[in-house]
């Protein structure tokens, strides 16, 4: 009994250790960006954004409310014509020698059809990659 207590406790444990590394490459923290926004959880979507640093605390929530806003008005007409986001696929992920920085290029298929390639810098902040949309 003590056996199989001690194995469900290591179970749980590393099931714990891999849904808190889930975003430890910019390519995975961008997928589950994108897959938020999919699913219209655009606070989540927001959270992955990387705000000009000197903000206050004030400001920053100011910018998230106004991201979400546009996100919900515009965003979810955009994702609607197009018949929704069915997949979203990394293609490569380039990160800067410094390791703060990197490029992800991934692609995004539509409902409709309709496939779009694009690509993101990232940053990371305090070990957390975010969507660099200063640049």
């Amino acid at each position: 009994m003590k056996r199989f207590l001690y194995l469900s406790m290591m179970a749980v444990a590393m099931f714990v250790m891999a849904a808190c590394s889930s975003t430890s490459t910019p390519g995975k923290a961008l997928e589950q960006y994108m897959e938020a926004a999919k699913k219209g959880n655009y606070e989540k979507f927001v959270d992955g954004i990387a705000f000009k640093d000197g903000l206050s605390g004030e400001e920053i929530e100011q910018q998230k409310k106004m991201w979400i806003s546009l996100l919900e008005e515009k965003g979810t007409k955009e994702f609607e014509k197009k018949g929704g986001i069915e997949s979203i696929e990394i293609i490569s992920e380039e990160i800067a020698e410094d390791g703060n920085s990197a490029v992800v290029k991934f692609k995004q298929t539509f409902g409709n059809g309709e496939v779009d390639e694009d690509s993101q810098t990232m940053v990371k902040k305090d070990g957390k990659w975010l969507m660099d949309i200063n640049k």
